[in-house]
């Protein structure tokens, strides 16, 4: 098993150059199947979709703070397609006048099942891609990925407060100058900064726990970064393409929205995916080179 390597290690790519390090991940995503792990991240994230909102919709109801749940759809709206929006802030919608703590218990099952079966897709393209099988016993492989599903629940309601938060804060910087510009860009910096802080934290932690390699945690490394990066910008061209190229409402018709979300939740994984597989290829480098 390779040994964890240095985050400067890391950063010098293990000894290759960047086109070999694009090679090389290119190749074993392909060789490890991990488009086929993207679909399998896709299904059991959508099926984790509604639930999530019903705990986001009960644990926000418990906040000293109002407009929370406000600023995450706005922030959804600027980032997403319209009809996937639509379809979310239906669903809040429904869900906000539909909330039983019946249904909030049923949220809370389905959400740690398919966010463990998430997680657990996760751990297996990881560890296809430092080439280690999986020989953790089940009970703390779900362990993990339960864990992780909690953890990463529990970051993404730190991460809406923020966006409720960070535009006070600047709000009070900003009004000191009466330009209007600076507090659209001060309001969309604060959105892309929360999410991604979120994506940073999120993949560094998803990195270093869930493959069975012992590897250190880095919040910055090549495949976090990657992964962040390519997922902000994944997110603004798949926006522009699909509400001024695509026809997917002609074809899909009231799916159209479902259809877009898994579209994106499959994009999210490959890039999640790929991350993983560009930190594999550095550190499997860099560890033979060390021997």
């Amino acid at each position: 098993m390779p040994r964890p390597i240095p985050l400067q290690e890391m950063w010098k790519l293990g000894g290759l150059s960047i086109r070999e390090v694009i090679r090389r991940s290119m190749v074993g995503f392909r060789r490890d199947q991990l488009d086929a792990r993207s679909a399998q991240f896709a299904y059991y994230a959508v099926l984790a979709v509604a639930p999530m909102l019903i705990v986001i919709i009960a644990c926000v109801a418990q906040l000293p703070l109002d407009g929370v749940l406000t600023s995450f759809l706005r922030a959804i709206d600027i980032g997403m397609p319209d009809n996937v929006f639509e379809l979310l802030e239906g669903q809040v919608s429904d869900i906000q006048q539909n909330s039983t703590p019946s249904l909030i218990a049923f949220g809370l099952l389905i959400l740690a099942i398919a966010g463990s079966k998430l997680f657990l897709t996760v751990g297996a393209g990881l560890d296809a891609a430092y080439g280690v099988e999986q020989k953790r016993r089940f009970w703390l492989s779900g362990g993990i990925a339960f864990a992780l599903t909690w953890g990463v629940m529990l970051l993404l309601l730190v991460s809406m407060i923020l966006l409720v938060v960070g535009p006070m804060v600047t709000g009070l910087v900003t009004d000191r100058f009466d330009v209007g510009w600076l507090h659209v860009i001060s309001s969309t910096g604060v959105r892309w900064g929360v999410a991604c802080g979120f994506m940073l934290i999120a993949t560094s932690i998803i990195y270093s726990i869930v493959p069975h390699v012992k590897l250190r945690w880095y919040l910055l490394s090549p495949g976090n970064v990657f992964a962040t990066a390519g997922w902000v910008a994944l997110t603004q061209v798949f926006r522009i393409y699909v509400e001024n190229f695509s026809q997917y409402n002609e074809t899909y018709g009231t799916l159209a929205g479902v259809v877009v979300l898994m579209v994106w939740l499959y994009l999210t994984g490959a890039v999640l995916l790929m991350g993983g597989e560009i930190n594999s290829v550095i550190h499997n480098a860099a560890a033979g080179s060390s021997r």
